[in-house]
């Protein structure tokens, strides 16, 4: 009696709309053309979204050969910063240079071993440096950044991680006479080579991948202790190497999700952003699509939740492509709808701010990019899980997205739940 009871409510609750774990499947709707350097040359990625035109944002690509490449949203080479090879880059909105509030792009520079920040000009798309002498780490080269504007305090910070397996935290200071300053404040010691970096501004917290290991989730408070909780990893977890970037895809309030690159089996895999949880959601792979070819050993994600003109104006995921067969490596675009609602309970789709207090993105608020903004609201009205806003067409997509679906772990602790019970209930 008690089997059968748990094998129909088995049937029953897995009947039921859960947060099921997928893999799934979608096409990119556009790609970069490759990137100059051959080999390994991509290191990372962000998106500078444009103050007052989103659709001429650009996507912000880390060469360690041939320095920061400028990618238009459809996937057009605009131009090359050409100041030694880049090895990371990130963007925090709001940064005070030269008495102004404006985005700061920040790139490791391989030839200068340091860290460098630029202003753009959005007029003209122009980078220029943004008086800040470049930020040296002390023992290591740094090969990845992420910026963080504190909720708590208003100050400014940059990460800079290595090979070596150490991250430094830099405070920015900004003077009176238009020039910035830096100060070491923290020093964390992964324990291994550090191969992603990124911060969600509105939760205090900063994520680092470690090489071989897993995702380490750290407070990006200066004064917060340096204990870690493991958010994904590759022994007894899902990840797959190589492991890369993680990204954050930043909704209204702190709603949203972390992606992360999961080379070995070329997926991105997405987890809830809520730092007490990370409940993992499932995986995405790009397929090919026509004259686009599929995804193959991603190292890198940026993700937005912004409208970003007509290409993308649910927000995008750009994915990096470890094996393009046009020649180098590059970058697959694809709609945040395509993604949101390949998952049999659909993700969010919310072009709102998402940095908890309607000012930001979220994440470092750099437009709801990691990689990682604070253009957030542009864009449509914020409908349920899926839905599409009035007068926004459902994005095309595959007819069928391969979907592999396994009860999670809160259905079976109900129905051992309801065994007890009905145990309890047969000894009475």
């Amino acid at each position: 009696m008690r089997l059968r009871t748990f094998l129909s409510l088995a049937v029953l609750l897995t009947g039921l709309p859960v947060l099921a774990q997928q893999a799934v499947q979608v096409q990119p709707s556009a790609e970069t053309v490759q990137v100059l350097g051959g080999g390994t040359a991509v290191q990372g990625a962000t998106l500078w979204v444009h103050p007052t035109d989103p659709a001429s944002s650009l996507l912000l690509v880390a060469d360690n050969q041939a320095g920061l490449l400028l990618y238009q949203l459809d996937g057009t080479l605009r131009a090359q910063l050409a100041e030694g090879g880049a090895l990371g880059v990130d963007v925090q909105e709001g940064f005070p240079v030269g008495g102004i509030a404006q985005p700061l792009v920040m790139v490791a520079n391989q030839t200068l071993q340091a860290l460098v920040g630029y202003v753009v000009e959005p007029s003209t798309l122009q980078f220029r440096r943004a008086g800040l002498t470049p930020i040296t780490p002390q023992g290591f080269i740094p090969s990845n950044v992420a910026l963080y504007a504190s909720p708590t305090t208003g100050r400014f910070f940059a990460f800079a991680g290595g090979a070596t397996g150490v991250v430094q935290q830099f405070e920015l200071t900004a003077q009176t006479d238009g020039g910035v300053v830096s100060n070491p404040v923290r020093t964390l010691n992964v324990g291994g080579a550090v191969v992603g970096l990124a911060v969600d501004d509105a939760q205090r917290t900063l994520y680092v991948v470690q090489q071989g290991v897993g995702i380490w989730q750290y407070g990006a408070e200066p004064d917060t202790a340096d204990a870690r909780t493991s958010v994904d990893a590759v022994t007894g977890g899902g990840l797959s190497q190589p492991l890369g970037g993680v990204a954050l895809y930043k909704a209204s309030g702190v709603r949203g999700y972390l992606l992360a690159a999961s080379g070995g089996d070329n997926s991105v895999r997405i987890y809830e952003r809520a730092p007490s949880a990370h409940t993992f959601r499932g995986s995405v792979t790009l397929a090919a699509d026509g004259g686009i070819d599929a995804v193959d050993r991603p190292r890198f994600v940026v993700a937005s939740n912004l409208a970003l003109g007509s290409r993308f104006p649910l927000g995008m995921v750009a994915v990096h492509d470890s094996a393009n067969f046009t020649g180098n490596e590059n970058f697959k675009l694809v709609p945040w709808p395509a993604i949101a609602n390949a998952f049999t309970t659909p993700l969010v789709v919310d072009t709102a701010p998402g940095n908890g207090t309607g000012t930001g993105d979220g994440g470092t608020p750099d437009a709801g990019v990691d990689g990682g903004g604070g253009t957030g609201g542009i864009g449509p009205p914020v409908g349920r899980p899926g839905e599409m806003p009035d007068g926004v067409e459902r994005p095309e997509g595959p007819s069928c997205y391969c979907a592999s679906v396994s009860v999670p772990g809160s259905v079976l602790f109900v129905l051992a739940g309801v065994l007890l019970l009905s145990r309890r209930r047969r000894g009475a």
